[in-house]
């Protein structure tokens, strides 16, 4: 186990970086780029699982351009906008390499200002090449990150040439996602213990701190306890006026773990409350306050099915499922009430303000093609991706929807 003693110090690249003392960010400091993550002002969190460090870079003020102004789409007809198309070719050429040398493994909103920042590797294999990069008003550029302050922890240990039964490195997940809470950051993975999966709770700015939970939960589908499987995907946010961690984990359960258990050296027993289906892999989660109804939901996107949408009342009020028993048939989802959005394709969701959604996702109807684009809040929804009655200039127009003046982008 980790404890809150580990050294002020971590090895990044070869270097030794003071944790409590920043210093300006420099060549080769990550050795790969995965989960992202803000603070409430301008610290971007990026997750290095080859090398097992978080590492925090507070970007200038001035390198952030306002995004207020800019043209998302058009809310009032649920039509959204396409900001970059083929973002992934567009990418490549940006770096002077061929799309299929491209991931683009996390996406992340900066509130204040509205940029878009994505982690992303040029190249696969065992040394990809890290880069962040941030879209300023639909133009892409390289974030440069020597003009920011720069400080990194370790998560601890975590597995370095282990492999999954299908070859997928263990490494990989050693930190699967970051969320920044009231002067901490969490920090989902995997270590290289029997016990594997963890949570880690970290103090910022670093001074050292870092502390450990084992994370233990009943999955209904496999019909038993679980201690290996991590959490894919998180968010936190108050149930009966108690901060709780809101997690989906692989393959597919909805955990429920109240912060205050979250404590150094401790093995917490997470209330799974709803199996999202097996056959299936979440990739994130965003919670939102409806302007429909003003009643709070998380939205998850998936793999292989549809996001669902899920009350946070629903949440609060679930009872943990029962241990001993599965969930049949095997694909079903179950437990806590979930609402299936016509929104697939999806591979990175995040929230822009409380009126859009920024997605990387597949384009609906050019195969292949990716792009970033946004969707109206509270439906996730497009109507140009659709052929309906309405589509036809002669076709009824309930909504008035025809009337509205064009959208100059």
């Amino acid at each position: 186990m980790l404890n809150n003693k580990i050294k002020a110090f971590a090895l990044v690249g070869g270097m030794a970086i003071s944790l409590s003392q920043p210093a300006l960010a420099k060549d080769k400091v990550m050795q790969s780029a995965g989960a992202l993550a803000f603070d409430s002002k301008n610290v971007l969190f990026v997750g290095d699982s080859k090398a097992g460090v978080v590492h925090a870079f507070d970007l200038p003020e001035k390198s952030f351009e306002d995004h207020s102004g800019y043209q998302w789409g058009r809310a009032q007809s649920f039509e959204g906008r396409t900001v970059v198309e083929n973002i992934d070719q567009k990418i490549a050429k940006l770096l002077g390499a061929s799309p299929e040398d491209i991931s683009i493994n996390d996406m992340v909103v900066h509130q204040p200002s509205g940029e878009i920042y994505l982690s992303v590797h040029k190249g696969h294999g065992p040394k990809p090449k890290p880069v962040i990069l941030k879209v300023d008003n639909g133009k892409l550029e390289k974030v440069n990150l020597k003009s920011a302050k720069h400080t990194s922890i370790s998560v601890g240990p975590v597995p370095t040439k282990e492999t999954l039964e299908f070859g997928q490195p263990l490494n990989s997940l050693a930190i699967t996602d970051i969320d920044y809470y009231d002067g901490e950051i969490f920090v989902a993975g995997v270590s290289n213990e029997v016990f594997s999966s963890k949570l880690r709770r970290i103090p910022f700015p670093f001074k050292g701190e870092v502390n450990t939970t084992s994370i233990e939960i009943w999955h209904a589908v496999h019909a038993q306890y679980e201690t290996r499987a991590p959490i894919i995907t998180q968010t936190i946010r108050e149930l009966d006026g108690k901060p709780t961690l809101i997690a989906i984990y692989a393959c597919t359960p909805i955990v429920k773990i109240p912060l205050d258990e979250l404590k150094d050296g401790a093995q917490v027993r997470g209330t799974m409350i709803g199996e999202m289906g097996y056959g299936n892999t979440p990739i994130d989660i965003v919670s939102f306050t409806s302007g429909m109804d003003n009643n709070d939901y998380v939205v998850v996107t998936n793999t292989n099915r549809s996001a669902a949408q899920i009350p946070l009342q629903a949440i609060a009020t679930a009872e943990a499922m029962p241990s001993g028993e599965g969930v049949k048939p095997v694909f079903q989802v179950a437990g806590v009430y979930q609402f299936p959005l016509p929104m697939s394709g999806t591979l990175h969701l995040d929230l822009i303000n409380d009126q859009w959604a920024a997605t990387i996702r597949r384009n609906p109807e050019e195969v292949g093609g990716i792009d970033l684009h946004t969707l109206p809040l509270p439906f996730f929804f497009d109507r140009a991706d659709h052929v309906v009655e309405m589509n036809w200039a002669d076709g009824p127009d309930p909504f008035g929807y025809k009337s509205l003046p064009p959208v100059k982008y």
